[in-house]
């Protein structure tokens, strides 16, 4: 009985599905999902900065209204009053 679970033991190593074995890619299996969690945190953080860097720029792009030439002159004309 022994000799025959060694057997299957032997079988499942080669194959790959020992408990050794499953360990050993459940592990690697969490070091890579580790990583990913820190890729989507960094990525999280340089979203978070582009839209903050995009609005800066929307609002340094607003183009600013110019007065019309009667409308400066009738406002110079008021300011030399005062």
């Amino acid at each position: 009985m022994k000799g025959l679970m060694k057997i299957i033991a032997g079988i499942l190593a080669i194959l790959g599905l020992s408990s050794k074995a499953t360990g050993k890619k459940k592990a690697k299996v969490r070091k890579i999902d580790r990583q990913v969690t820190k890729v989507k945190a960094a990525r999280k953080a340089v979203e978070k900065r582009r839209k903050v860097v995009k609005k800066a720029q929307k609002k340094a792009t607003k183009p600013v209204k110019r007065k019309k030439i009667k409308d400066a002159e009738k406002f110079l004309k008021d300011f030399a009053k005062k």
